[in-house]
């Protein structure tokens, strides 16, 4: 097996990173069966596995993910009422002429708009995105997908074009994506509470209208007409594939563009965010679709590989540098200021290294200065970089600190402390001399 490559987000201030694609880490043989894939880790911003994620594909019922991301982000009281116009007439008979999943709204029933919200996204309501498309645009369902792409451009998505709010209509009519701006739509939508308020729900009840006048089932609570379910089987506890870690988010499938699978997951102190497009059409033996056993597969695999881990070790020095005219060390230790988090795997070779590190540091050195750099290599590749910092103070001896400077003077200042040694013995040999001749003068004379 090919060994992993992490990329980490910082979470210090002195670290900036981009989240960026792990490369190299396959996942099990058969656990990929679909044509386009990305696999994103939130806590360490790591895209741990993609394929095909570039490639212009049709979007299906993903698209609805943008319908209803704008609507969330609209501002608009969810209670507020709308009466769906006769101006939907014929998409909603376009919708039921192509097969089309519909929530069972009526021209002219006046639904709240957290009803269309709940019935855009569980059932994957066609008819719920034209009518969210259609308010939200005042009519004008051009001026709304307009709106769609202009967010998904501010989101970076490149490659992505929506000509309608459902995904019913595909390649042919310009309405496309890729798993890649797939999986910036969807992190959006994943941090998004109300959002995922709605879609990690299995089931709604849709509310007595003009057009729902009597409940449709004995059980119905108090004030509803019928209820609907989610089209994700991974939150059904009496489901085969049920996984408790799935947090929604939606399906999709058209002849065209296969099955699909927007999810995310938290286990294990850990988010992820999974886009899985064009799995095969025909279902498992087990019938379930292959979009959600992909889904199972690779978070099966990943939630047991993969774990975050915070680097480096604060409490431990990371190198020690020489320190000039302090009397009382002569090294400083040198600490990682903050930490990273990168995500690892059992076969990562992780490693950190100084750089950047002065070869000495001259007193007075203040308890967390910077001194270089400490960088996180995973099997060899740079993934995270924190500031090195001083352990502590070290105060400047003046003796040293002097003692150096005058050292490139010393022959001199020898030099010239001989020359006036021997001025001053030729002095006081002179006076010596002068005094004795004095005192033979003075001998004499008496």
């Amino acid at each position: 097996m090919k060994k992993f490559l992490a990329l980490a987000l910082a979470l210090a201030a002195a670290l900036t990173w981009g989240f960026s694609a792990a490369a190299g880490w396959d996942p099990p043989e058969g656990a990929v069966n679909a044509e386009a894939v990305v696999l994103y880790n939130v806590d360490t911003d790591t895209v741990v596995y993609e394929k095909n994620s570039r490639e212009v594909r049709a979007a299906a019922s993903l698209t609805k993910m943008m319908t209803a991301l704008l609507l969330a982000e609209s501002g608009e009281d969810l209670s507020a009422t709308f009466t769906i116009p006769e101006g939907l007439s014929e998409e909603f008979d376009r919708i039921q002429a192509e097969n089309g999943s519909d929530a069972d709204l009526k021209i002219g029933e006046t639904v709240t708009l957290e009803s269309l919200l709940y019935a855009c996204l569980l059932p994957s309501g066609n008819d719920a995105a034209s009518a969210i498309a259609y308010y939200l645009g005042n009519g004008d369902m051009q001026a709304f997908f307009d709106r769609m792409n202009a967010r998904a451009a501010e989101l970076g998505c490149e490659n992505t074009n929506f000509t309608c709010a459902h995904g019913l209509y595909g390649l042919e009519y310009g309405n496309h994506s890729t798993a890649w701006d797939m999986f910036l739509i969807g992190r959006a939508f994943r941090e998004n509470d109300l959002l995922m308020e709605v879609v990690t729900q299995t089931g709604y009840w849709m509310p007595l209208t003009n057009m729902h006048t009597t409940p449709e089932s004995a059980d119905a609570p108090e004030g509803a007409a019928y209820y609907i379910t989610t089209t994700n089987v991974m939150q059904l506890p009496d489901q085969e594939l049920y996984r408790p870690y799935i947090r929604g988010i939606k399906t999709g499938f058209t002849d065209e563009a296969g099955r699909c699978f927007v999810s995310s997951a938290e286990s294990g102190g850990m988010t992820w965010l999974l886009v899985v497009m064009g799995a095969p059409i025909q279902l498992a033996e087990d019938g379930f679709n292959w979009a959600f056993h992909t889904t199972a597969d690779l978070y099966d695999w990943a939630l047991v590989n993969f774990w975050p881990v915070a680097l480096p070790n604060t409490e431990t020095p990371v190198a020690s540098v020489p320190v000039k005219w302090c009397a009382e060390a002569d090294t400083v230790d040198l600490y990682a200021a903050s930490t990273l988090t990168t995500l690892q795997c059992a076969d990562s070779t992780v490693e950190v290294v100084a750089e950047d590190v002065p070869e000495t540091l001259e007193a007075p050195v203040q308890a967390g200065q910077t001194a270089g750099r400490a960088v996180v290599y995973v099997d060899g590749e740079a993934v995270g970089t924190v500031e090195l910092v001083t352990a502590g103070d070290c105060r400047r001896s003046a003796w040293l600190y002097y003692k150096e400077q005058l050292a490139p003077f010393a022959p001199a200042l020898i030099a010239a402390a001989v020359l006036v040694a021997a001025l001053l013995l030729f002095g006081a040999a002179r006076a010596s001399a002068r005094r004795r001749k004095r005192a033979r003068r003075a001998a004499k004379t008496r």
